[in-house]
């Protein structure tokens, strides 16, 4: 079962330029879960988001900004913290808004 639907892609698409301004967010995106253990059920969303530059602590604070905004409870990642061997097939099926 896909946690990405039409209608949260237009949602975070419409976040996105304020999420540019405040936190330089360079794209976003979301993936599915890839977990064997989720397989058919449903698990938090997993934003993927390429930054301008490092954010330190306020990565947490992207984290539940995006949380607050989407009203749903989110893993976020950067491209350099995914697991290298599944790395590019997570990029490949990101839908980027």
């Amino acid at each position: 079962m896909s946690s990405v639907t039409p209608g949260l892609l237009n949602r975070l698409r419409r976040l996105n330029p304020e999420l540019s301004a405040r936190y330089g967010v360079k794209r976003i995106g979301i993936f599915d879960c890839y977990r064997k253990e989720h397989q058919g059920t449903m698990c938090d969303l997993n934003v993927l988001v390429e930054l301008e530059h490092p954010l330190g602590w306020k990565y947490f604070e992207l984290k539940s900004y995006i949380e607050k905004k989407l009203q749903l409870h989110i893993d976020i990642f950067t491209p350099r913290a995914l697991k290298p061997s599944l790395r590019e097939e997570i990029l490949s099926k990101t839908r980027f808004v």
